[in-house]
């Protein structure tokens, strides 16, 4: 029975290559809505490590290390900053967002948001990998990412406010997709706080013995914090993903049940030569496996060429690529269930009948 099943898979090629190609794209953007989820957890990830800290410390009234509503005043600036056994380093962040203008005055000119870090240059928090410029910084500078399309000594407008580029980074950006920019502790409090000498929260290089009336995040903590804002986000694509799914198994589904119809004939002559009924669900259900697994890896590279063209970093992890192939053979065993039920009806005497 399994060679007939792949003896009817070549006699029906066409048809079948034509739900491969169906499925394929189906396939194809669950893994992209993947990458867009995963993206949102990799552009934490990769902010937490350009920061380098190891404690995130605000007052006790705030939510959350990057939760707004809460500052630190110069005083508790002077309190959490004193030298301490066990912290190599701690420095204020200021920490908001704003509107930029990528060409001030050109009729190019695009506003964007940005997500803006107010840091000590060289201090801890301050991006270090920079792929052009330095990571130096003063007053009227800042460090972007590449995605805003910026160079070494381009002006960008944040805020109202002119700033030169001195420094680029490969990647740097939060809340889905939006390019984080950094300056120095001064400027972001002019841009965000209207020059008032507050900071967002100080972070340490180090664990300190943290005062009362103060709370230490661990980057975990500190991570959850960011995730937050993104989870209706995130909950939203994995629904699509599981109308995709579905919408997968019902198309390989349609075409083995079609192609079921179209065979009664034959299965009635296998049962009346004595072919039981799980050999002939065994060779459908492999049809309908083979079908899901070659859509799935023509998916994966599909996926993997569309992902560019996205507006947003889809990060499309390896084990979402691996996990792909295994979910198939599960939609394939579904899909095939369907003809086989269909199967199971048919009667041997069927064989005999007429045209």
């Amino acid at each position: 029975m399994l060679r007939a099943a792949l003896r009817d898979l070549q006699w029906r090629r066409k048809r079948f290559a034509i739900t491969i190609v169906g499925t394929a794209l189906v396939f194809a953007m669950s893994l992209l809505m993947s990458g867009l989820s995963n993206s949102f957890v990799v552009e934490i990830d990769r902010t937490l490590d350009t920061m380098a800290a190891d404690r995130w410390v605000t007052r006790d009234d705030a939510a959350g290390a990057f939760s707004p509503g809460s500052f630190l005043t110069p005083t508790d600036l002077a309190v959490l900053t004193a030298p301490q056994a066990g912290v190599d380093d701690a420095a204020p962040v200021v920490f908001g967002s704003a509107a930029a203008e990528t060409s001030p005055g050109d009729s190019a000119n695009e506003v964007v948001n940005v997500t803006v870090f107010g840091v000590v240059p060289l201090g801890v928090g301050a991006p270090m990998s920079i792929v052009e410029g330095t990571a130096e910084l003063g007053g009227g500078e800042v460090i972007v990412p590449r995605s805003l399309g910026k160079g070494v000594g381009d002006t960008l407008r944040v805020a109202g406010i002119d700033l030169v580029v001195t420094g680029v980074v490969d990647e740097a950006s939060l809340l889905a997709g939006t390019p984080t920019v950094t300056v120095t502790v001064e400027q972001a409090q002019q841009l965000l706080l209207g020059g008032q000498p507050l900071a967002s929260m100080v972070v340490f290089r180090g664990i300190p013995d943290v005062p009362t009336g103060y709370t230490a995040f661990t980057r975990a903590e500190a991570r959850s914090d960011l995730l937050r804002p993104m989870q209706n986000p995130m909950r939203s694509i994995d629904f699509v993903k599981v109308l995709l799914w579905v919408v997968a198994a019902l198309i390989v589904a349609s075409v083995v049940y079609l192609t079921v119809l179209e065979r009664t004939r034959d299965f009635a002559v296998f049962k009346a030569t004595g072919v039981g009924n799980a050999a002939i669900g065994a060779g459908i259900c492999l049809q309908a496996v083979i079908v899901a697994v070659v859509a799935s890896v023509l998916g994966i590279g599909l996926a993997l060429l569309l992902a560019p063209f996205f507006p947003m970093n889809v990060e499309i992890g390896v084990s979402a690529m691996v996990t792909l192939p295994v979910l198939a053979v599960v939609v394939g065993i579904v899909s095939g269930l369907f003809g086989v039920v269909r199967t199971a009806r048919v009667a041997p005497a069927t064989a005999f009948g007429g045209p």
